[in-house]
C-alpha cells in the first residue's frame, strides 16, 4: 500500500505537464507553471506546519509487528495532515481547475474532477492501510490540498476590475495596518 501511495504521489507532481499538449494553455505555460508552483508551496507550508505543531505519531510507531528502528526513527511524528493525500489532490485539482477554467465551453468539467477526487481518496486509502496515517488526517489533508490546487488559480483568474463592486486593498501608513474597503453602489 505503501509503494502504490507512493507512486500516486510521485506521478502526481508533474501531472501539469499535460498541458503543453494543449495550445490554449501552453500559451500561458509560464504563467500556469508559476500559478502550480504556488499551489504547491501552499500546501507544502500548510502540511508542514500541521506536521510542526500537531504532536501526533503514525499509527505503525503502536503496532508492535513493526520493526523498533522504524518505529522510533525519523518521521513517526509527521501523522497529522497527510501530506501525500493533499499533494496529489493539489496537483489533480489544479490541473482540473485550470483546464477548466481555460476551456469553459467543455461540458465533462465533471470527469476531471472526480479522476481528482478519486486520485485523492485512493492515496489517502492506501496511506491509511500502510499504517503511515490515521483516517482523520487524511480527513483533514485531501481538503487542504483541495483548496490549494483550487484556489490559488481561481485567485489568479483574470477579472474586470471595472466591473468589481467591492475592493479590498491593504493600508500601510506609519505605524498604521489595515485594510481598506470600497463598495461600490449600482
Amino acid at each position: 500500500a505503501k509503494d502504490a501511495s507512493d507512486m500516486l504521489f510521485y506521478g502526481s507532481m508533474p501531472l501539469p505537464l499535460i498541458f503543453v499538449f494543449d495550445k490554449e494553455i501552453r500559451k500561458d505555460a509560464l504563467k500556469v507553471g508559476l500559478m502550480y508552483l504556488q499551489a504547491m508551496s501552499s500546501f507544502g507550508v500548510v502540511y508542514t506546519s500541521s506536521a510542526m505543531l500537531a504532536d501526533r505519531f503514525r499509527p505503525y510507531t503502536y503496532n508492535p509487528d513493526v520493526p523498533m528502528s522504524k518505529r522510533t526513527g525519523g518521521g513517526g511524528k509527521n501523522s497529522f495532515m497527510s501530506g501525500h493525500p493533499g499533494l496529489v489532490a493539489t496537483s489533480t485539482f489544479f490541473v482540473a481547475k485550470v483546464f477548466s477554467d481555460y476551456h469553459p465551453e467543455w461540458k465533462n468539467k465533471w470527469i476531471l474532477y472526480t479522476l481528482a477526487g478519486g486520485a485523492s481518496l485512493t492515496t489517502g486509502i492506501l496511506r491509511i492501510k500502510a499504517g503511515e496515517h490515521f483516517p482523520t488526517d487524511v480527513m483533514v489533508g485531501i481538503p487542504m490540498g483541495v483548496l490549494a490546487g483550487i484556489l490559488i488559480p481561481h485567485m489568479h483568474k483574470n477579472k474586470d476590475f471595472n466591473k468589481q463592486r467591492l475592493t479590498v486593498s491593504p493600508v500601510m501608513s506609519g505605524e498604521t495596518y489595515g485594510f481598506h474597503a470600497t463598495y461600490k453602489l449600482k
